[in-house]
């Protein structure tokens, strides 16, 4: 049967205090596609002004004396695709206003506008009414037009952001960039767009495959529930397969000569689905992904067996090296938000034709395309958590941590100090948006593991949050606490570390949790005309050439990463994919124009790489 969590969670903290109602904001429908919608995107006119409130209960839309000028949308007003390339300081307050041409046939019917991504608290006006607010600035969220009967409406945004001045859910972004922060992301970042919509549209589609792979549990959730609905899954020889369901309610379906999902044959399900009052297409791929069980004592040394070899990532049943490079997201005309469709293709092809099977989206949430691009191109997805709070260390002292692969209790009050999680109100507000996270993406079949916390950097309690990422979505993997301040072999299902500039060295024999390597590498070349101009390159060690860069490379992988696999290496992500700004450790330049590495080569160390997993682990 599918769990579904509540629209709430609740966590027991160890200081003795609940944190029970732990909203959810509503959010546009995931996976689902209606035939009828219009994007919103393009100019709209933008102001900066001094602070003032951002839609309080009844708050007046902000009088804009003068407007600034046009601004593109979804580019962020800090980058030059954004026509501004401004930066947003934490005392100003952001306007944005556009008038918009209701469709003839929709006027008069119930209309959402949906904001995929607004960093970070806003507020929305249409003809002056004030239509809704939101907190967070990686998800989405509607607002309703309050009078469609209109040919037109005015629609009016405001935005406060602090950047790292606050301590909310930020990811890397900074407003003075250094070493591994960058360019601050402000305001509107990812696709505004409208739809009509019905009194009890659907909501949402879930898909769990059982482990026998030929059946699902579908789920189908409209807004109240208990509605009658039909469906069709379009099968791959072309037969439809029928469905009924009430909506709210699991239901079983086996699926005929089911076709798992994998990275080499990424097959998705079409699926159409229909009320009385709506209808929508949507897909999903059937798969499922577990650790293995220990190994017998006789197929195995005791000595093994406490190492987590023998151990390893089940995809469809089968042993699975994820083989993942870290993916940032960020591109130099235009911050976090990608220059179209093609930019999201190229790196994910790119990686494939690497070799890798993945990537790990760095403390990033991205786009609906990006996940729907994995998901058809057979990339797996290691989806982090946007960090928020602070990092509890400085460069130098992370590579202390590093070398002594020493940890830290998570659950005092000390340790929410350090990593700026000492208020309620800051630990409920990452919760929140980490289960609602969840539920955006849970739908995509690409994705394999989640990481709630990354190098410490907001970190609490892990353990209770790895709870409470099962308890939202008990088929996938938890890497609990990556890079360090791991909190023992029943926390997470990895033993995850970040190793730079040192040997990479096999997990010690006291875990046995699959080794996962979850950043590793590196190694830096600064392509001359293809950096950010007055940046310091940043980086563990520089190569001149990249001849030399790819001598490195090949010596990485041969005499320290293979050999791994022989040792309870079961993933690994590789830093990075591309260049970000003044860190040029990237296998492309930060404009992509340059791949550092000849792709053959780096094919022929990923294949050499999985060889060795598959001897160490045969299915």
């Amino acid at each position: 049967m599918i769990e579904v969590m509540s629209t709430t969670s609740c966590l027991v903290t160890p200081w003795g205090e609940d944190l029970p109602e732990i909203p959810l904001p509503e959010y546009p429908r995931p996976m689902l596609r209606r035939a009828q919608w219009r994007c919103l995107n393009g100019p709209w006119r933008y102001a900066v002004t001094p602070m003032t409130d951002v839609g309080s209960s009844g708050a007046a839309e902000p009088h804009v004396e003068a407007w600034d000028g046009d601004i593109l949308v979804p580019f962020a007003i800090e980058t030059p695709a954004s026509g501004v390339e401004r930066a947003l300081n934490p005392n100003e307050f952001l306007h944005y206003e556009r008038e918009v041409e209701i469709p003839r046939a929709w006027r008069g019917r119930r209309i959402a506008i949906n904001f995929e991504a607004v960093d970070y608290r806003c507020a929305v006006w249409i003809d002056g009414v004030l239509v809704g607010t939101h907190r967070g600035g990686y998800l989405p969220f509607s607002v309703e037009v309050p009078d469609s009967g209109r040919e037109t409406i005015r629609v009016r945004v405001g935005v406060v952001d602090p950047s790292d001045s606050g301590r909310q859910q930020r990811g890397k972004q900074a407003l003075a960039p250094t070493t591994i922060w960058y360019r601050a992301t402000s305001g509107i970042w990812q696709t505004v767009w409208m739809e009509p919509l019905p009194d009890n549209p659907l909501t949402g589609v879930r898909v769990r495959t059982h482990d026998d792979l030929e059946t699902i549990e579908l789920l189908v959730t409209t807004r109240s529930e208990g509605v009658p609905v039909k469906g069709v899954i379009e099968l791959p020889e072309g037969d439809d397969l029928a469905f009924e369901c009430i909506s709210g309610a699991p239901r079983s379906i086996r699926i005929p000569d089911a076709r798992p999902w994998t990275p080499d044959d990424p097959h998705l399900y079409r699926l159409r689905i229909e009320t009385e009052d709506d209808e929508a297409e949507s897909w999903f791929g059937i798969r499922t992904v577990k650790i293995s069980d220990p190994a017998p004592k006789d197929a195995l040394s005791k000595e093994k067996c406490r190492s987590g070899q023998g151990r390893c990532i089940l995809l469809n049943g089968r042993p699975f090296l994820l083989n993942a490079p870290l993916d940032q997201g960020y591109w130099p005309e235009s911050g976090m938000t990608a220059p179209g469709e093609d930019a999201l293709a190229f790196d994910l092809r790119t990686m494939k034709e690497m070799g890798f099977n993945g990537v790990r989206v760095h403390i990033k949430v991205e786009s609906r395309r990006f996940y729907h691009l994995a998901d058809r191109l057979g990339l797996v997805l290691v989806q982090d958590a946007v960090s928020g709070g602070k990092a509890p260390l400085n460069i130098k002292m992370s590579g202390v941590i590093q070398a002594l692969d020493v940890s830290s209790p998570d659950r005092s009050r000390i340790f929410a100090w350090r990593t700026g999680r000492n208020r309620i109100e800051d630990r409920r507000e990452f919760l929140s948006e980490w289960v609602a996270t969840i539920r955006h993406l849970e739908a995509h079949p690409s994705i394999l593991v989640w990481v709630p916390f990354n190098e410490g950097w907001g970190q609490f309690d892990a353990r209770a949050v790895d709870a409470l990422t099962r308890a939202n979505d008990p088929t996938r993997l938890v890497d609990a606490a990556s890079g360090w301040f791991d909190q023992g072999a029943s926390c997470g299902d990895f033993r995850s570390r970040h190793r730079y500039v040192l040997k990479l060295v096999a997990p010690t024999h006291r875990d046995p949790r699959p080794y996962y390597l979850s950043e590793f590498g590196g190694l830096n070349l600064a392509v001359e005309g293809h950096t950010r101009e007055g940046l310091l390159p940043f980086g563990y060690g520089f190569h001149d050439d990249a001849e030399s860069l790819a001598r490195a490379l090949t010596s990485l992988y041969r005499e320290q990463l293979i050999p791994l696999a022989s040792k309870g290496l079961t993933a690994a992500t590789y830093t990075q994919l591309s260049d970000v700004e003044q860190e040029t450790n990237g296998l492309v330049t930060y404009d992509r124009r340059i791949v550092k590495i000849d792709s053959a080569l780096v094919a022929r160390l990923n294949s050499e790489l999985r060889t060795a997993f598959a001897q160490a682990n045969p299915a």
